[in-house]
């Protein structure tokens, strides 16, 4: 898994199509800092949605076979964590949250950043979804008191 980090504030989901649209810190850094829940959904001005992954600054991946945005709360190491996850999906209990738009590829970056500055000054990680609605469930993954994930799936809504 490739894990990716900020430097303290929340990372965002932004269409690709977007990027240009996402203000870093002219005025959309400050929004996204706003957001107290798992995840929330703010307007960008020309129509489209951005993610952001709000309550606190983790290390997340992407699992996209099952669509899944993996944070990391705390475990002992690295080793497994696919696996872990995978095993924990079945059983987890989800909580609905906010429906999200997109016209397709989505990309996920540090929200201090603009959107412009993406894949040269600043990491990201691309989740290749179809256009159209989801809805970002969010739950927790702990299999033992001392492995912790957060994770949120992308449910596609008719």
């Amino acid at each position: 898994m490739t894990w990716l980090e900020t430097e303290g504030g929340p990372l965002v989901v932004v269409p690709r199509a977007a990027l240009s649209h996402w203000s870093g810190t002219e005025g959309d850094y400050d929004r996204a800092c706003e957001v107290m829940d798992f995840v929330g959904v703010l307007a960008l001005p020309d129509g489209a949605e951005a993610l952001v992954l709000g309550d606190e600054p983790l290390s997340t991946a992407y699992l996209p076979e099952h669509r899944v945005l993996v944070r990391w709360c705390y475990a002992e190491s690295g080793d497994g964590v696919a696996d872990i996850i995978r095993a924990g999906l079945p059983t987890a209990e989800w909580e609905e949250g906010p429906a999200l738009s997109t016209t397709g590829e989505l990309v996920m970056f540090d929200a201090a950043y603009f959107g412009i500055e993406v894949g040269t000054l600043t990491d990201s990680t691309a989740l290749e979804l179809g256009a159209g609605s989801y809805r970002v469930d969010s739950a927790s993954v702990e299999p033992d008191h001392l492995t912790s994930f957060r994770v949120h799936r992308f449910v596609e809504l008719a």
